[in-house]
């Protein structure tokens, strides 16, 4: 049954990834968007199919140490402050050749996967509330919203006994908000930031599929949780992470995530999909 469901799942979050693909290009078409824009885009969905492909292959074969893995991620962000794309006085990309991508939207997913897994050891929370930390010096306050959900979500599923837990997913909340009262001095780009409302003002339908679309992106995490208790730590964090990325949309200036024009947001959802929807494997991630 829980095979089953899972090839229904993977089925329809592969329906969803097409008519998401083709709604994006149109919509940044219609937004505005380059030529070579909407060629990125596309290459960004085929590696993003890829990479969803390989991470559910091979990732639960591998032997995380959950901590390394988060502090991993907390370098990454360290090194993007240091040596980083500066726009505006946020520093949240590393440029890859002409292309730029969004540190959060690569680390994050991992991030919330080994802080859903890591309850049992006591060295994950701090490295997560350390992560929270370097978002709000990144100035990234949808990444600082999504990322204090995603802890949330975590915490509530497996309700862990210790208290450092709890008191980073209240640090990570608390510095979200401080993120979300800073002043954003970023434009906003129209096929990036501005995409629904520039989309629905060239075509009505278009804009409303559009933001039914992004809505939907956390679905198949959801359907996971549903469908294999074992992994629904690790799902409704991711879930709760794409929440934020999409309130952070919806309620401020910043990208829509997959929809909108970005490498990143593409190379995201596929990893996340990949870590969820991988084959299970009878292997627990090494004591500390």
């Amino acid at each position: 049954m829980k095979a089953s469901s899972m090839r229904l799942i993977r089925l329809l979050t592969a329906g969803l990834a097409a008519v998401g693909l083709a709604v994006s290009l149109a919509a940044i078409s219609a937004a505005g968007a380059p030529r070579n824009a909407l060629i990125v885009q596309a290459l960004a969905a085929g590696l993003a199919t890829g990479l969803a492909l390989l991470v559910g292959w091979f990732w639960r074969r591998a032997r995380w140490r959950l901590w390394v893995l988060m502090a991993a991620c907390g370098l990454a962000l360290v090194l993007t402050l240091m040596n980083g794309v500066s726009l505006e006085g946020a520093k949240r990309w590393v440029a890859l050749g002409p292309v730029q991508l969004h540190t959060a939207s690569i680390v994050l997913p991992f991030a919330a996967f080994a802080f859903a897994r890591g309850f049992g050891d006591r060295r994950v929370a701090p490295i997560a509330a350390l992560i929270a930390l370097l978002l709000l010096y990144q100035h990234d306050a949808a990444s600082s919203l999504a990322w204090a959900l995603a802890l949330a979500a975590a915490a509530l599923v497996e309700r862990p006994r210790q208290a450092i837990p709890w008191a980073c997913v209240a640090i990570a909340g608390l510095l979200a908000y401080g993120a979300w009262v800073e002043p954003d001095t970023l434009p906003a780009v129209p096929y990036v930031e501005g995409l629904l409302d520039q989309t629905f003002a060239a075509n009505p339908v278009l804009g409303v599929l559009a933001g039914v679309l992004m809505i939907s992106l956390p679905a198949p995490f959801l359907l996971v949780a549903r469908a294999r208790p074992e992994r629904r730590a690790e799902a409704l964090a991711l879930a709760a992470l794409w929440t934020g990325w999409i309130a952070g949309n919806l309620f401020g200036n910043y990208p829509a995530p997959v929809l909108g024009y970005g490498a990143a947001p593409i190379l995201a959802w596929g990893l996340s999909l990949g870590l969820v929807l991988g084959d299970s494997v009878d292997q627990d991630p090494p004591a500390p």
